[in-house]
């Protein structure tokens, strides 16, 4: 039994040093753009350790939902009339932008603006598969009101269909269009606008001209890295979007394959396609087809949210319009079947908020939505119900379920992506290891980050949480390990366990085994789960234990807890209210609470706030006295900054940086505690 704890205490203490190294050379090295094109060999790190949400700023996000019955518009109408009149939108669009406080707020005189709709098809307005152009012109007038003549405003998209010269010679077997915006009518309504005096222009966000795009797309840095690894934190974007002062989002309201296309999704659009591809994850053979939106090219990895969101932060937008006046459910394109009325206009400034408020109305969960939860992280804006202020119509009035994409991705919500962990444990000559205790008591355990080899907090980048990755595994290492978190309930309730694993999975919710899957079975690269089973669960604090084995699979699992739900068009949301954390105690995941236990070793928390302007906090706790260094460097590696040089005391310590004098970007702060290391990265913005 010595024998058997030396060698599990060897492979921890490896792990350890494994993923440390896979940590600093993410925040080291980047990504090389190149790996886009080695799907078969790339390795990827997927899981951060100690990272937290950045923090977005404590103030309330304001979304307007105005619809088409209103009594205080001059034409009201009903909701479901699909002959609503441009006259109505256009007050729709003007309440909305009103109630949210004027778009003087954020559009000045002599300002560029660029307005995104949603160009996905050659399709008539109004069809809910491209942007309303009568919701473009109100907008349109509403911004050049603010001085007449003095603002240039721009409309364009990068629609990943051809219709140049230069599309055309792609090799693509997508059908030419003749012109970007010719059946969804804008050509009419520019010569409209521009005939009243309004400085109004169409731009092809895929580049202009006929034969020779590439000069007007720039390669530009996502704002703190990105997270799509694949692109190396760098797209090809057109220069309208990059010399904007103002940037507009107009997408329509949708059901799509990432669960929803509103504000975020929409930014697909801005990577341009004489780069990207038609379709954007093709590559153009005049590239030698480098690059390419990796998507779920490279699955289990899937990468299209962090695409979605790494556009987001190049876009920086300032302002979103929903066209909801015609939808779509179960897809982006228009099939005969699929569209719903709504007749509805969804304006704010908070694209995060807009999403989250659109995925409710449409009867979803926004904690399932990939791309809100992440966009939020990053610092994008809110998804946080609390701090979300809705006026004008409420989303109970509006809310209309939307039948969801009909595959693993659309139906399946979002798993839950932050967990501690502890092991791998060598299964050895062990007969029955899933059923076998690795740790005493397990079905009681109730651990906390960074306590009794407890790894902190780990955020996993995909639904499927890839431990092959995380412990460094080989496919002929047999292993057990365990994963756990907090989850609060707001109601005592029955729920769907939905759960994904090829190999061995024992999940305990509050100490009772709620699900026991003891054999092999085949999930393919793009599923999440392999079964639904129905559970209980209590109002308020909740612990969940999974312990899975690896013998020979891909040694991952994926959970979710949703709402019991019979109709398979709607299955998959997770609770409504349920909330994931791995320890109950501290208001920040990664930060070990103040048990009265002094931690086994150093460690380096988030700095607050972060993404920041000009000062930050950084905390660290110490085991012991020892001597500690802290200082901070820029992307090149140069020191710009030493905050500690001395021996200090057992304990918290925290220590104020204050940026004045460096320039926007992506910095690195570094403790050393005796001969160890920590790192980890902020972003200044001013």
């Amino acid at each position: 039994m010595e024998q058997f704890r030396k060698i599990v205490t060897l492979l921890h203490a490896r792990c350890t040093k494994y993923f440390l190294f896979a940590a600093l050379a993410v925040v080291w090295l980047g990504w090389d753009i190149n790996q886009a094109n080695r799907a078969s060999t790339a390795k990827f790190i997927s899981f951060f350790t100690n990272e937290k949400p950045t923090e977005v700023k404590d103030v309330q996000a304001k979304v307007a939902i105005v619809r088409s019955d209103d009594s205080a518009l001059a034409n009201p109408t009903s909701l479901d009339d699909a002959n609503i009149t441009e006259a109505t939108i256009e007050q729709m669009v003007r309440k909305a932008i009103d109630l949210t406080g004027g778009i003087n707020k954020i559009v000045k005189s002599g300002n560029t603006v660029l307005i995104k709709p949603n160009i996905v098809s050659q399709a008539a307005s109004g069809s809910g598969e491209v942007t309303d152009v009568r919701v473009i012109k109100a907008l349109v007038k509403v911004i050049d009101e603010v001085d007449h003549g003095k603002i240039k405003i721009l409309c364009g998209d990068g629609s990943p269909r051809p219709f140049t010269t230069f599309e055309k010679a792609t090799g693509t077997s997508q059908k030419a269009w003749t012109a970007l915006y010719d059946v969804p009518g804008y050509p009419a309504m520019t010569q409209q606008i521009v005939a009243a005096g309004i400085d109004f222009k169409i731009t092809n966000l895929n580049g202009n001209s006929d034969t020779d795009p590439w000069p007007e797309l720039k390669l530009v840095d996502v704002p703190g890295g990105g997270t799509a690894q694949p692109q190396g934190g760098k797209y090809y974007i057109h220069q309208d979007i990059v010399n904007a002062d103002v940037y507009i989002t107009v997408p329509v309201m949708k059901i799509h394959d990432p669960g929803i296309t509103v504000a975020l999704k929409n930014q697909i659009g801005i990577a341009a396609s004489t780069k990207y591809g038609f379709n954007k994850q093709a590559g153009v053979k005049q590239d030698s087809y480098q690059h390419k939106l990796q998507h779920l090219a490279q699955a289990p990895y899937n990468w299209t949210d962090k695409e979605i969101v790494d556009l987001s932060a190049i876009a920086k937008i300032k302002y979103v319009l929903v066209d909801a006046i015609q939808c779509l459910e179960t897809q982006k394109t228009a099939n005969g079947s699929n569209a719903v009325r709504m007749n509805t206009i969804i304006a704010g400034a908070d694209p995060v908020a807009v999403d989250h408020i659109c995925a409710r109305i449409m009867g979803l969960n926004p904690d399932d939505i990939e791309h809100i939860t992440l966009a939020e992280r990053m610092g994008l804006g809110t998804n946080n119900d609390e701090k979300i202020t809705v006026v004008g119509r409420s989303v109970a009035q509006t809310q209309k379920r939307f039948k969801k994409a009909l595959s693993a991705s659309g139906t399946f919500g979002q798993s839950n992506r932050d967990w501690i962990l502890n092991g791998p444990f060598p299964v050895g000559t062990i007969t029955d290891p899933i059923n076998y205790e690795f740790i005493a008591n397990e079905a009681t355990l109730a651990p906390k980050p960074g306590i009794n080899s407890w790894s902190q907090s780990t955020y996993f980048i995909n639904d499927r949480i890839n431990l092959k990755d995380y412990y460094n595994l080989t496919t002929t290492d047999k292993v057990v390990s365990y994963a756990f978190t907090w989850f609060n309930a707001p109601r005592d309730q029955q729920a769907e366990l939905w759960v994904g694993s090829d190999e061995a999975l024992k999940i305990y919710i509050n100490g009772a085994v709620a699900y026991n899957f003891n054999s092999t079975r085949a999930i393919a690269n793009s599923a999440y789960y392999s079964e639904i089973v129905t559970v209980n669960i209590k109002k308020g604090w909740n612990t969940l234990l999974v312990k899975s084995l690896q013998k020979s699979g891909t040694y991952d699992f994926s959970l979710n807890i949703c709402d019991v739900e019979s109709d398979v068009n709607f299955r998959g949301n997770r609770v409504w209210g349920l909330k994931f954390k791995p320890d109950t105690t501290s208001t920040v995941t990664g930060i070990v609470s103040n048990t009265g236990k002094t931690p086994a070793s150093f460690q380096l928390m988030n700095n607050y706030p972060n993404p920041f302007n000009p000062s930050t906090v950084i905390s660290y706790l110490l085991p012991a006295d020892n001597s500690v260094s802290l200082k901070v460097y820029d992307l090149a590696g140069s020191e710009v900054a030493t905050l500690v040089n001395e021996h200090q005391t057992a304990g918290t310590h925290k220590v104020t940086f204050n940026a004045v004098g460096l320039t926007s970007g992506v910095y690195f702060y570094k403790l050393r505690v005796g001969k160890t290391e920590a790192v980890k990265k902020f972003v200044l913005i001013k």
